[in-house]
Order: structure tokens, then sequence, then C-alpha cells
């Protein structure tokens, strides 16, 4: 209903600026939470026009308003010295709940889209486990990846692993020089190989940089012995990011652009390349200190050269989004220039700053990083004792499980409310705390909505039906909720089409805010049949908008907590 209002007000505005004859590309439209349901303060913007005062625009305009021509429009206001105040129309609210009910799981939802995207996220060199860098990168992509499918948009996950290179190379050398540990989870196990193997890569260059060479040139043996090291360690890492529930559609192997002959199609197309004294191809632009390197001495690619293949290959796929970490910054500039030499779409790029723990850096080369089964480990301890104080009288596996949910929702939700370009420091006691912005605190009031629920003598889940009287409600809690609820559709598609994660994060922190008012003010079970009814029908409500956000979060719902 929110979005419908909102198109009631700038189509109202636009139809009497158009008749008073001013003229404005920006229709100055906030969303005050307080003063009115939307505000606009282009009497401002006129009034440094025009050479008058924004009281005279102002009140022109409202004059001149002809709100009663849209049904969404309660009324409007001026306000000194220069604002438009609109009010929803509360008159709409019982036909407004009534759809949420029937929409049920599919509120919020919005129509299909034509654009197909294709967007990378994680992508961690199969060399050791995932560290929280990791982790941010993945949160980001699963979540905005829900967000657009959620907005409409037919979205393909994809995890680019690069199961060749260098890197690749001294862990298969190392996994010919140690042992590796059956006991330990995969990825962890190849860690700790690569840790080892990096410190003798050194000495033992010629050895590595012959399995490169072989690999490329197609050898079988090398290939099976690159293929099980990577496999193993990817095995891993997958079971890492099923912990939060992060999952890819396709995987997309680096090699494959080695084997179908990808880079020499794109070195012929390819006009404006250099070779250095020592044999090296690579790119020089005149606006980036940096070269590009395309081609090794010795003619066996990198990195550069093969992710320009990929690109090219999933522009085919649809539009496509790159989550990279702020170390990428140079490189994505570099890699944006040489796809547009291509004639390629260049990708959206998502660039995210690290996140920082107290025990410092994490570094996958030596050994010295903090993983992300470590941190979710940590974690849940700390959700267990939480939970424990609060339900003490529950059984040790409900606690373990009702911990394993909140821990997984804190670490999620958590990485999530923060804009990409600022950096985090991931405070554990904040993330699992049940009064602050953080999900367990929406995550127990989805519990509570869930109660009020059981409670009721009507069969709720069933009666979609429920009698909503406009007349019963007067409070302010219940208004303001119910507000709330009504802009879940307006959140999604504004957040899916400005990448805006933080904001909708905050958003449903704002719900389940305004529920936890309504919860403390508004009794709903012990109150006369049409009250309780009406106000059954709004907590329903909520929990339908709660949960499917939620779903976009992918913070687990618990019936009791």
């Amino acid at each position: 209903m929110f979005k419908k209002f909102k198109e009631d007000v700038e189509n109202s505005l636009v139809e009497v600026i158009r008749k008073l004859d001013y003229t404005t590309s920006d229709l100055k439209l906030e969303e005050p939470r307080e003063i009115s349901d939307l505000a606009s303060t282009i009497p401002f913007e006129l009034a440094s026009h025009e050479g008058c005062s924004p009281q005279k625009i102002g009140k022109e305009i409202v004059e001149n308003l002809k709100i009663g021509e849209y049904e969404n429009i309660d009324r409007v206001e001026f306000s000194s010295p220069g604002y438009i105040n609109f009010f929803i129309n509360r008159k709409r609210f019982p036909k407004e709940v009534k759809r949420i009910l029937e929409l049920g799981d599919n509120f919020g939802h919005a129509e299909d889209k034509t654009e197909r995207i294709v967007l990378e996220h994680t992508s961690a060199n199969p060399t050791g486990p995932l560290h929280i860098g990791h982790l941010r990168n993945a949160i980001i992509g699963d979540t905005l990846s829900r967000l657009l499918s959620t907005a409409g948009y037919e979205v393909e996950r994809q995890y680019y692993l690069n199961d060749m290179g260098k890197q690749v190379a001294i862990l298969v050398h190392g996994l010919e020089n140690f042992e590796f540990d059956d006991n330990k989870k995969p990825d962890h196990a190849i860690g700790e190989i690569y840790a080892k193997a990096n410190k003798i890569a050194q000495r033992d260059e010629r050895s590595i940089k012959k399995l490169i060479v072989d690999f490329e040139r197609g050898i079988d043996s090398v290939e099976d012995r690159f293929e099980e090291a990577v496999s193993l360690c990817y095995k891993g890492i997958k079971k890492t990011l099923h912990k939060l529930d992060i999952r890819h559609d396709i995987s997309v192997r680096e090699s494959r652009f080695v084997h179908e002959g990808w880079l020499e199609d794109i070195l012929d197309k390819l006009d404006n390349y250099t070779v250095d004294e020592e044999g090296s191809v690579q790119i020089k632009f005149k606006d980036i200190d940096k070269e590009f390197v395309l081609l090794r001495s010795d003619g066996t690619s990198v990195y550069a050269l093969r992710d320009l293949a990929y690109h090219i290959w999933k522009s085919g796929r649809g539009s496509m989004i790159d989550i990279m970490g702020s170390d990428h910054k140079l490189y994505s500039k570099q890699l944006n220039k040489t796809l547009s030499l291509l004639n390629t779409p260049i990708p959206e790029m998502i660039i995210f700053e690290f996140v920082s723990l107290p025990s410092g850096k994490m570094s996958t080369r030596e050994g010295e990083f903090i993983s992300v089964d470590e941190l979710i480990s940590e974690v849940e301890k700390k959700a267990f004792t939480e939970v424990s104080k609060r339900r003490e009288e529950k059984s040790k596996e409900w606690l373990r499980e009702t911990a394993r949910k909140v821990a997984k929702g804190a670490i999620r939700y958590d990485f999530a409310r923060v804009a990409p370009e600022k950096q985090i420091t991931f405070d554990m006691d904040k993330a699992i705390n049940f009064d602050e912005q953080a999900a367990p605190f929406i995550q127990y009031s989805y519990a509570r909505a869930n109660s009020i629920l059981e409670k009721s003598p009507c069969e709720i889940e069933k009666n979609l039906n429920l009698n909503f009287n406009i007349n019963e409600i007067s409070e302010e809690p219940t208004i303001n909720l119910l507000k709330t609820i009504f802009k879940l559709e307006y959140e999604v598609e504004k957040c899916a089409k400005n990448k805006n994660l933080p904001r909708f994060a905050e958003y449903l922190f704002q719900l389940a805010s305004k529920f936890n008012i309504f919860y403390r003010d508004v009794p709903v079970l012990n109150v006369n049949k049409n009250k309780t009814s009406t106000r059954l029908a709004v907590v329903k409500a909520y929990k339908i908008a709660l949960s499917n956000g939620m779903d976009i979060l992918g913070l687990d719902k618990m019936e009791e907590m």
C-alpha cells in the first residue's frame, strides 16, 4: 500500500506543478518518521528559481492539490517554512490487511522482471578454509541474491572456482611433500598443507612452474592431481557456507577457459597489448599506473586473462554483478577497461572493506587467520550461554539448536547491516544481543507474534477472513505498526534497485521494534471480540511481513525463544 501511496503523492505533485507552470526534475520527497507519512521540500527549490518565499509556493501547491482523486492519500498539510506533508488513507487499511493475509508467503514479492542477473560471490581460492573476509563477500552476495529474487529478478549465483594457477600448483606440490590429515575438515587440512608448501615454494620454484606448464598443456596426470586438491578443499568450503544457508547455483571452473580455447580468441581480438623484455604479455593504460599482465614470460596464462574469458562467457547469461574485496579496486578497473576494449558489457562491482577482529590480521598464506568455522563455533558458544540464561528449563538439545539459529542469524545480520564500503569490527556480544539492533531482537519478536497466535482461540492459520474493523484501530502503536508492515513491498523494490542491504536490514529492525511497542502497549486476547479479531489480523499480517523479510536476510524463524 505504501508503494501505491507514494505513487499517488508523486502523481498529484506532478499534476499540480504542471498546472501552476513550474519546472522541476525532482519532487524532493522524504520519508519522515514522525511528522507525516511522506513530505516534499520542493517549495524550497522552486522558491530559489521563482524569487519568492517557500511559504507562498508551498501554500499555493497545497491549495491546488486534488487529493480527492487519489484513493491512497487521506490529506495534505503545509508546514512552515516550506514542507508539504502527506498522510496515508487509513480507510484503506482493512483492504490491505486482507490482501496481506491472502498473499501470505508471496507478500513482498514483486512481479517477474525480464532482466536476468548473474551474481558471482565468495569465489575464494581453494587453498584453505574461508576466513571472515571471505565471509563478508559470501553474506553480501547471498543476501543480495535473495533480495533481487524477491524483487522479481531471475538470479543465477555463481562460484568462480580457481582450480589452476600458481597458488593451486603450490598446493599440489605441498600434497606431494606433506601428509594430509584425514581427521580434519578437508579445507582445514588443505590450509595447513598450503601454509607449509608456501615456505618451501621458493626453494622448489622450478617444480612448481613445471606443474603450471604441464597443467596448461593438458597432461592428464597433472590435471588429476589439481582436480583432487581443489575438490578436497571446495568440499570443505561448501560445508562451511551451508552452515549459514549460503548456496550457489553453479560453480564455474577457471580451467575450462584454457582448455576450450577462449584465451587465444581474446589475444587475437586485443591489439593494444605489449610484450616486455622478459616476454610477458601485458596491457598498459594511460590513466592506470600498473600494467595488466595477461601471459607470463614462459607463455602460461595468469588469472587476469582467464578472468576476462569468464566474464565474456557469463555476460551472455545475464547482467553481471561481482562482489569483490577492496584489495581488488585496481584490478577491477583494469578488468573493466579491458572488457570494454573487447566490446563486452562490464559488470557492476560491489567493493567491500574488510572485517577486523581483536585477534589481528588474517592471512591464508602464512596460516594465520580466523576461519569462518572457528567464528561460527565461538558465536554458537556465546549464544548457547545467552539462551541458557533465558530458558534454563529447556533440554540441552533445544538449547543447542536455538543457539545455532541465533548464532547464524547474528553473523548474517551483523554483516549485512553495514554498508560494503565501511569497515566492520565484528563484536560478538552486540551481534547476539536480544535488546539491540541485531538478529536475536528480530527473531525474538517473531516468536512473540507466534506465541500470541498460538494462544488465540481462533484457528488463526486457517481463518484468513478475520474481521478487521478500522473503528477498532485508534492506538498509535497499532497504526505505526501497520504503516511499517505496508512498506515491505516498497522497501524490497527500492533496496533491490539500489543494492542497499543496510537499508533493508534497518527496515526489518524497525518493523520488529514497532511490533514490540504494540506488544507492550496493546492487549490482543483479553479484550472484546471485535478488538481481538482486529488485533489478531494485525499480528498475523505482521508475522507474514517479518517472516518474508527474514527470508531475505537469511534469518531462521523460531516458534519460541
